[in-house]
């Protein structure tokens, strides 16, 4: 499988949040048949675990806000030694239900947030779970849950497990699963949860935290994340992780991680593509266009691969959806769930740096994107502190 030279692909032999989740669950007995997360972490002797995840916060963004002086605190805490990437495709659905299973994407089945369920047949929207072409609703989505969570896995021996995420998040199919045998400490404002997060610590039992802030992903989408909106949430985020370090013990028994499930980069407006319009949906492909902006999954109809290959050549690049699934690109092959296969259609177009495939079931276009292979939406950063 031939990547271009800006390509950076997800390091799952060490280097990934595949392999950070894997071993810190491995710390408290949980087993993992993945490699061990490659860079030193201060985890001897630690019976609690928080996990911070700031969607979106990419490796270089975090750089430049430190030089900006906007990231005091996350400045004070110990930064790996080496570059750490997300998965692929570079998106929440994706990395953040690894970080919550411990499993690469080609093991838990979220893809995408679009992807083809041979289930349903149907392209279907993961998070509100409708057709994205007759917006009717997944009647039954318990398939969905293809491997069990970290937290069950945790719970089942002897490790309290909870996570700290928006309210709004608590009652939806991916966080019944995901978030399985959690305590869920539900938040309206992130300012809440230093103190949320510090009564997740019981001094009897160990315990697993994960604390979510979604908020930074969504001003750099409206905003781009070069944009004052966004340096200006980073500066909230990082006062707010100040808070919650204070709040937390600091008997020297509990290791805090802070890490992003990808990055994101600006999205020039004239860079979205309009290639996939409604005419060639209905003539040249099988099911709507699914994936990301950035990282597109398509089904072309027999006799039609080469049609849409050349209208998206200028654009993207190209490879077929077996060579990225044997090539381990969504997770090593030989833990690879072949029923999943089907998901990411059969050829798949990721876009070159600035670009952007928009079709008709696309949002409105963004400032910020992220699903791709470049350095700002697949390297993150993994600091840690312990207290």
């Amino acid at each position: 499988m031939h990547l271009p030279p800006h390509a950076v692909r997800p390091d799952y032999a060490g280097g990934s949040v595949l392999n950070l989740a894997a071993t810190l669950g491995a710390h408290h007995g949980v087993p993992t048949p993945h490699a061990p997360y490659r860079h030193p972490l201060p985890l001897d002797g630690a019976r609690h675990v928080v996990l911070i995840v700031v969607d979106a916060l990419g490796a270089g963004q975090l750089r430049d806000a430190i030089t900006r002086g906007d990231a005091p605190t996350l400045a004070s805490l110990t930064p790996t030694p080496g570059p750490v990437t997300s998965v692929f495709p570079s998106t929440t659905m994706a990395a953040l239900t690894t970080l919550h299973t411990a499993r690469a994407p080609a093991e838990h089945g979220y893809l995408g947030l679009t992807v083809w369920l041979e289930e349903a047949q149907a392209v279907v929207n993961l998070i509100r779970l409708y057709d994205v072409y007759t917006h009717a609703p997944l009647a039954d989505a318990g398939f969905l849950a293809a491997v069990p969570s970290l937290y069950r896995q945790l719970r089942d021996r002897g490790v309290a497990a909870h996570v700290v995420m928006p309210a709004a998040y608590r009652d939806s199919v991916l966080t019944r699963w995901a978030c399985d045998g959690t305590e869920y400490h539900p938040y309206a404002q992130p300012e809440e949860t230093p103190a949320l997060t510090a009564a997740t610590l019981p001094p009897g039992q160990p315990s697993y935290t994960l604390v979510y802030f979604p908020e930074y992903d969504l001003v750099c989408h409206g905003s781009g994340p070069d944009s004052p909106e966004a340096h200006a949430e980073l500066r909230r985020t990082d006062r707010i992780v100040a808070d919650l370090l204070v709040a937390l013990p600091t008997n020297g028994d509990t290791l805090v991680v802070l890490t992003a499930d990808h990055g994101q980069s600006p999205q020039p407006p004239d860079g979205y593509v309009d290639a996939i319009t409604k005419k060639v949906m209905k003539t040249a492909l099988r099911s709507p266009v699914a994936g990301e902006e950035r990282a597109a999954y398509l089904h072309p109809q027999p006799g039609h691969h080469a049609e849409i290959a050349a209208l998206l050549a200028p654009h993207a690049t190209l490879l077929t959806a077996d060579d990225a699934w044997t090539g381990g690109l969504f997770g090593p092959p030989t833990h690879a769930d072949p029923r999943f296969r089907p998901r990411v259609g059969d050829l798949i177009a990721v876009p070159h740096p600035g670009h952007a495939i928009r079709r008709p079931t696309s949002p409105a276009p963004m400032l910020g994107l992220h699903g791709g292979w470049t350095a700002e939406e697949m390297l993150v950063p993994v600091l840690s502190a312990r207290l």
